[in-house]
């Protein structure tokens, strides 16, 4: 069942027509599975195989071309009729000298006769191979590079969006609570991210959590916890160590991010000096992030406050939010001058990974009329067990 009406879809490849027609393109190759979900609510999870959605310019709605058995996927998830689903056969997978790129190209040519086609360079499964493949199907001679096409859309959340967002935080939160209570002495690392887990996916009683292509929980653990991505391993807690915990829950693919640190046992006084400058930094830019200004006003407001406190930071402060976590849009960084708008909704997290400091806190917020809204409830409070 797709996640949103006829409408609501019909109205994002509308919109999308529009920016094609400004960029020339009289077709497009949406080949980012994220994308693929935001059109046609296809959910299929098999961006390992080729597959994308073809938007013609003179045609309301997309073509869906797909791996022959993911078309059940598609009937099952999309809100395009059967007759709008075109696969391949299952010949083409895993062979060494057949690709799929030629009957998908096949397949576009018999439906756009124009080489003004956008295709989008960067997915998963499209890299030089593939569009050379594909190049034996189609004129792509003056094809255009369609990156970030969708992504420009999707800044900007419905109110269906917003509701599954907030749905997203309630559930969010749960699940950095049990993740906290499981730390423990001697409590294994694994366990925690087993039970973080389990909350993810139960929700709450009125939402349960959906499937994402990105799920389980980031918590390295250290004295100071410094890398930023990795996930659990097999140790057993200790007194002295410190988790950091970035989550997010997922309604309908739609996310809520949240990060908190926490100690087990009394944390140095310099990881309370880190704390302190990461909150002040954190509301300086939450404060600032309103319709009007830009994502580099965020960035410079975050900076005045955080840079005097001799803390280190040279990654940026966080970036547009929406389906299966970063949607591209837009990024809090001084030479990104996105205009905020009302109903966008960013990831504002200020990761601290240096070779001395470690510590990461953040939040998912909305943009309203007056002002940002976080989508959390969590306490900003330091968060020590003992």
């Amino acid at each position: 069942m797709p996640v949103f009406d006829e409408q609501e879809y019909r109205a994002r490849t509308a919109r999308l027509r529009q920016r094609m027609a400004e960029r020339g393109m009289d077709a497009l190759l949406v080949m980012n599975e994220s994308n693929l979900h935001y059109l046609t609510g296809y959910e299929g999870f098999s961006d390992y195989v080729p597959q994308l959605a073809l938007i013609c310019q003179n045609e309301e709605d997309p073509w869906l071309i797909l791996r022959e058995m993911d078309v059940a996927c598609a009937t099952a998830s999309s809100y395009l009729p059967h007759s709008r689903f075109l696969s391949y056969p299952e010949k083409y997978i895993g062979s060494s000298h057949r690709t799929a790129w030629q009957p998908i190209g096949d397949l576009v040519r018999e439906r756009t006769k124009s080489n003004r086609i956008g295709v989008e360079l960067t997915a998963r499964t499209y890299g030089v191979k593939a569009h050379a493949a594909l190049g034996n199907s189609l004129d792509l001679s003056k094809s255009i590079d369609a990156d970030g096409l969708i992504s420009k859309l999707k800044l900007l959340k419905s109110p269906a969006e917003l509701a599954y967002m907030e749905q997203a935080g309630k559930i969010v939160d749960r699940a950095m609570k049990v993740g906290q209570l499981g730390i423990a002495v001697g409590a294994r690392e694994c366990d925690v991210a087993a039970a973080v887990t389990h909350a993810l996916i139960t929700g709450t009683p009125e939402f349960p959590g959906s499937a994402s292509r990105i799920l389980f929980p980031t918590m390295p653990v250290g004295s100071p916890a410094t890398a930023p991505h990795i996930k659990w391993t097999d140790a057993r807690y200790a007194t002295g160590c410190q988790t950091n915990f970035e989550i997010g829950a997922f309604r309908h693919r739609y996310c809520c991010a949240l990060s908190r640190t926490v100690f087990l046992g009394e944390p140095p006084a310099r990881s309370r000096h880190v704390h302190q400058a990461v909150i002040d930094g954190f509301l300086a830019a939450f404060e600032t992030m309103r319709p009007g200004a830009t994502c580099g006003d965020v960035d410079r407001a975050f900076r005045r406050t955080f840079d005097p406190r001799g803390v280190r930071k040279e990654s940026r402060i966080g970036y547009s939010l929406g389906i299966d976590w970063n949607d591209g849009g837009a990024s809090l960084q001084a030479d990104d001058e996105t205009v905020i708008q009302p109903n966008m909704t960013f990831h504002i997290i200020v990761g601290i990974w240096e070779k001395d400091d470690g510590y990461v806190f953040s939040e998912t917020v909305r943009v309203t009329e007056s002002g940002a809204k976080s989508l959390s409830s969590m306490s900003r409070d330091l968060l020590i067990n003992h």
